[in-house]
């Protein structure tokens, strides 16, 4: 295939460099071979094209979905997603399938869930003390905010559904597995990865099936789960428990690994900045913002958006040919140096000073019809986390920053995000 320059290292490598040190990956890809450049991994069966510059992002993004479908990307995802998932659809059905989800998160539904949000932050921030691994801390948070907040669950459901569904992600948040997973991509059995995952998911559906049942009968408006039940397609029928279980795992997928990942790279960040941590006890809303908005730049925690070319298409100045993938990288475009002065620093005031960023350069959520339909959501509740955290006094539990490994679909710090926490400062002393 006549495609762009890329690595000559065997797929093999590629992938453990993709999943091991994504983000130094990407950026000796970049440097060696500029943008695009053709990566060959194990994660997609096809090579990857990756473009990360404002007008070829814009391309990506602008691509038919009847050539370029999106969610033939994440089909492997099937076996979890599920038949009706926002992930696994394009066109027509992708789009209504969006408007369903897009109700609970947008307007004052979703800002009556800020109370609850932040009540639960505070909940879990009184008991840092001493060294602390951010991301599993924000594990926990962020799966009981959806549990609650999405699901609706009870004081005396949380338990049991939290177990069952750390059960069935930790298969794939395992390194070793999800490697055997992208390697061997067929159910061998109980015993092999695929099965493991597969028995796993069978028992997050029965629990899931159970708890629809229970809301159903409750008819309880407190959660965006009740506002998914009372729906209606354009004619007027309500979902079915599959339709309406396939949309919580694509809230699940999307908005607990992807939302721990960014706010365990808040905590590493903000300990090695006392300077912002200072700034954010103020308590000016739009510094918390610009605080926000700067770690999913500097770490975000998607990588790319790809799409699978079944026809040649046309991208700025390159024609690609069918059979391959198509990527908008998330990580190049939010990172790279020539679109963001001194785009290794964290550094909160470029949203307040000089002019605007390109948005095509600020993707952590992806972008065009296909934007994470829980991104105001996500942006809502690390603000609520980190105002909760303001009064923290962080530091560094090393000196060296941690790199970014990969966890399931997301970029995770590699310890975890190791932070030591001290006696609350008090704000304004």
């Amino acid at each position: 295939m006549d495609l762009p320059p890329g690595p000559r290292a065997p797929a093999v490598w590629q992938t453990l460099a993709w999943m091991t040190r994504p983000g130094a990956f990407l950026r000796r890809v970049h440097q060696h071979f500029g943008d695009p450049a053709t990566i060959r991994t194990y994660w997609t069966e096809e090579p990857m094209v990756l473009f990360s510059s404002p007008d070829s992002v814009r391309a990506v993004f602008r691509l038919d979905p009847a050539i370029a479908p999106a969610g033939q990307s994440w089909e492997f995802l099937r076996p979890f997603a599920g038949p009706h998932s926002i992930l696994l659809l394009d066109g027509d059905e992708h789009i209504r399938e969006r408007r369903l989800l897009q109700g609970p998160f947008h307007g004052e539904r979703m800002r009556a869930f800020a109370p609850m949000i932040g009540e639960l932050a505070r909940s879990e921030l009184a008991t840092w003390n001493g060294r602390v691994v951010a991301l599993d801390r924000m594990r926990e948070l962020t799966l009981d905010i959806i549990l609650r907040v999405v699901f609706g669950a009870r004081d005396e459901e949380l338990a049991h559904v939290r177990g069952v569904i750390e059960e069935s992600l930790a298969t794939v948040r395992s390194l070793p597995w999800v490697l055997a997973m992208a390697i061997v991509r067929k159910d061998l059995g109980p015993r092999s990865p695929w099965g493991r995952f597969r028995l796993a998911v069978e028992r997050f559906d029965a629990e899931l099936y159970e708890l629809l049942a229970r809301r159903r009968r409750e008819a309880r408006e407190d959660s965006m789960l009740a506002l998914l039940l009372e729906a209606r397609d354009e004619h007027g029928k309500p979902p079915s428990d599959q339709h309406i279980r396939d949309q919580l795992v694509a809230l699940l997928v999307g908005g607990h690994d992807s939302s721990a990942a960014s706010l365990a790279w808040a905590f590493e960040l903000l300990a090695r900045h006392p300077e912002v941590q200072a700034r954010l006890r103020e308590g000016d809303p739009a510094y918390l913002d610009a605080v926000v908005k700067e770690v999913l730049r500097a770490r975000p925690a998607l990588t790319i958006a790809p799409r699978l070319l079944l026809e040649p298409a046309r991208i700025v100045d390159r024609t690609v040919p069918a059979g391959v993938q198509v990527a908008a990288c998330l990580w190049l475009a939010c990172r790279r140096d020539d679109l963001w002065p001194r785009a290794d620093e964290f550094r909160p005031e470029r949203w307040l000073e000089g002019p605007a960023p390109n948005p095509l350069s600020w993707i952590p959520f992806g972008g065009g019809v296909r934007r994470c339909a829980g991104a105001p959501f996500a942006e809502m509740e690390m603000r609520e986390v980190l105002r909760a955290a303001a009064d923290l006094s962080l530091q560094p539990a090393r000196p060296e920053p941690e790199h970014a490994r990969r966890s399931m679909l997301v970029l995770t710090p590699h310890r975890g995000a190791e932070v030591l926490v001290g006696a609350p400062s008090g704000r304004g002393r």
